[in-house]
């Protein structure tokens, strides 16, 4: 009476691409610690070749005000991932943060950074559509950002604090396979 579960590798090539459409988040700066939708844009890239293994690229904007505090993000990651499946596909992954520029504006004086760390995991469903496919995703970032820097009266003053964002979004988008 043993049964066996048997996930195979996708034998397709494919392309996709997403939108996000939806973003929540969580940040902490310093001993605050908010929850808020973001106002999110960008898009992702993945191409899966016929082993299931899979490259893409993610691009995120978000912005923010929170407690007072205005934040902007810029998150650019490198994906791996693998899929399953080829007519109905499943798909797991993780980013790694290439590319990160934090800006927020406190009483009156914009700070930014370019000094982050951090990393991404998602996962994908593939539906098949006339001949390609439809996807729905989900992707969470973990990212930090810290030495936000500002010029105030000619010398640099840098914020002790980092800023953590903790967010996820639920995109959508077109696959085609070939």
């Amino acid at each position: 009476m043993l049964t066996t579960f048997s996930a195979e590798a996708a034998e397709l090539w494919r392309l996709r691409y997403f939108v996000p459409t939806s973003a929540e988040s969580e940040i902490t700066f310093g001993s605050s610690k908010a929850a808020e939708k973001l106002n999110t844009s960008g898009h992702s890239g993945n191409l899966v070749f016929a082993n299931g293994i899979g490259i893409g690229y993610c691009t995120l904007r978000s912005n923010v005000s929170l407690e007072g505090v205005s934040y902007i993000f810029r998150n650019d990651s490198l994906d791996l991932s693998y899929t399953i499946g080829n007519s109905l596909s499943f798909t797991f992954g993780a980013g790694r943060l290439i590319n990160g520029r934090g800006e927020l504006s406190l009483n009156g004086v914009s700070y930014a950074t370019e000094n982050s760390t951090g990393g991404a995991v998602f996962f994908n469903l593939g539906i098949p559509f006339f001949g390609g496919e439809l996807l729905l995703g989900y992707r969470q970032n973990n990212i930090e950002y810290n030495n936000y820097q500002s010029q105030i009266s000619g010398n640099t003053v840098t914020l002790a604090d980092p800023v953590k964002l903790l967010s996820s979004q639920i995109s959508v988008g077109i696959g085609f396979i070939f």
